[in-house]
C-alpha cells in the first residue's frame, strides 16, 4: 500500500514543498573589537571563553567538548565531599559543661545576669564554621566588597554598551520636501485647503500634521 502511495505521488503534478531553513546566519564579528581579537580557527565558543564571554545564557545539553582533566576526575568528584562551610542542622546529645559567675538580687535570689569569662571560647551548638568571627572584630570578617572593575575585552565592550547614543532626530526626505514644497507654493499657509487636496495630498495627513511638517521644511531653509 505504501509503495502504491508513493507512486502516485511521484506522478503527482503540483511540485515538492521544499521548506526553508529557520536558522539565520548570525554575524559575529559585527563588534570590532570582537572582531579584531577573534581567532578563525576556534568555534564560536572557544572564541567566547577565551574573549570572557558566553554564547548561551542557559546551561549546555550537550555538543560542548569536555577537557581531559575533567573526565578523569569526575570518579573523584562523584564521591560525596563534606562542606567545610556547612552548618548541622541536628541538635548536639550532649553538652560541654562551661564556668560562669551568677549575679542574684539580694532580695529575692532571682538571676540577674550570667557574667562569662572573656577569655572563654565562643559557644558553637551547631558547629558553624565561621562562629569564631564574632561582631566584636568587624576587621578580621570585613573583605574589600568594593565593585572591580573589568579589565581587557570585557572592560571594553562594557564602556561601548554604557555610551548613551545620541538620538538623532528625524530629517526629511528629498521627495517629502518636493511635496512640501508643492503645497506651499500652492496653498501658501492654508492648511484646510492642502488637506482637502486629494491630488496633491493623497495620504489625506491631517492640518496638524502638515502644519509640522512645514514647519520642519522652513526651519531647515533657516525660514523664521
Amino acid at each position: 500500500m505504501g509503495r502504491e502511495l508513493q507512486k502516485k505521488k511521484n506522478r503527482s503534478s503540483f511540485p515538492k514543498v521544499k521548506h526553508k531553513s529557520k536558522s539565520k546566519k548570525l554575524n559575529v564579528r559585527g563588534n570590532a573589537t570582537v572582531a579584531a581579537n577573534w581567532d578563525q580557527s576556534l568555534t564560536l565558543s572557544q572564541n567566547y571563553r577565551r574573549l570572557g564571554l558566553t554564547s548561551k545564557l542557559n546551561a549546555s545539553t550537550g555538543g560542548t567538548e569536555k577537557p581531559s582533566s575533567s573526565i578523569t576526575s569526575s570518579f573523584a568528584a562523584s564521591a560525596p565531599q563534606k562542606d567545610a562551610f556547612s552548618i548541622n542542622s541536628k541538635l548536639p546529645t550532649t553538652l560541654v559543661p562551661t564556668e560562669a559567675r551568677i549575679e542574684r538580687d539580694p532580695s529575692t535570689g532571682a538571676i540577674l545576669r550570667v557574667i562569662r569569662p572573656e577569655n572563654r571560647k565562643r559557644e558553637n551548638p551547631l558547629n558553624d564554621a565561621l562562629n569564631e568571627f564574632s561582631e566584636s572584630e568587624p576587621d578580621a570578617i570585613v573583605a574589600d566588597i568594593s565593585p572591580q572593575v573589568p579589565t581587557g575585552i570585557v572592560g571594553e565592550l562594557e564602556a561601548q554598551a554604557s555610551l548613551i547614543a545620541k538620538k538623532r532626530p528625524r530629517q526629511q526626505s528629498k521627495r517629502e520636501e518636493e511635496w512640501i514644497e508643492n503645497l506651499v507654493a500652492t496653498y501658501g499657509e492654508d492648511y484646510r485647503r492642502m488637506v482637502r487636496d486629494r491630488k496633491l495630498n493623497p495620504m489625506q495627513q491631517s492640518e496638524g500634521d502638515l502644519r509640522r511638517r512645514v514647519r520642519r521644511w522652513n526651519e531647515r531653509r533657516g525660514v523664521a
